[in-house]
């Protein structure tokens, strides 16, 4: 994503088409500006929880029609929401589900290995090293206590928040 932005905003053509596309979003958002915050978050949530979406893509929409800061805060919220979903759905529906894709015994393998061993270090390095929403599941349905499941989480998250406002930023001043 990042070279991908690199390419169009060096581009006169690509960066004007894009600047386009950013003007009818930021309009839209104008017209209903709690429908769009909303739906940023919302999709800042759904990034956090599937691995196919980046809402990367979205963030200098949202830099051009709020602000870096407003932005930010928009971003992490929906990072938040959709860490804590899928450790809900981890939490909630992993006995049914994981032993399906996984089997039972590997289910249990990885209960008895994270079982009172993961201390908060832990799942700090494992939080920042995977995607964001495998330790969601994985430690929802390993019973971590949610607390530190969503410091660790909010802790790993700031500074990829800051730094996606910041490149969003950096693309809408065509700095390649």
């Amino acid at each position: 994503l990042i070279a991908a932005a690199a390419v169009i905003a060096a581009s006169d053509v690509l960066y004007a088409h894009s600047a386009q596309v950013i003007d009818f979003l930021e309009s839209l958002i104008d017209a209903h500006p709690l429908a769009g915050m909303l739906t940023f978050a919302l999709l800042a949530m759904a990034s956090a929880m599937l691995a196919f979406f980046s809402s990367a893509v979205l963030v200098p929409v949202g830099v051009s029609a709020w602000g870096a800061a407003i932005c930010f805060a928009l971003l992490w919220a929906g990072w938040l929401l959709g860490g804590i979903a899928s450790f809900a759905v981890g939490r909630f529906l992993g006995d049914t589900i994981a032993p399906q894709l996984l089997g039972s015994r590997r289910v249990a393998s990885l209960r008895a290995q994270l079982d009172g061993r993961m201390r908060f270090r832990h799942v700090l390095l494992l939080q920042a090293a995977l995607p964001s929403e495998i330790p969601g599941y994985v430690l929802g349905m390993a019973r971590y206590p949610f607390r530190g499941y969503l410091a660790a989480l909010a802790l790993t998250e700031l500074p990829f928040a800051l730094a996606t406002v910041y490149l969003g930023h950096s693309f809408l001043e065509r700095h390649s």
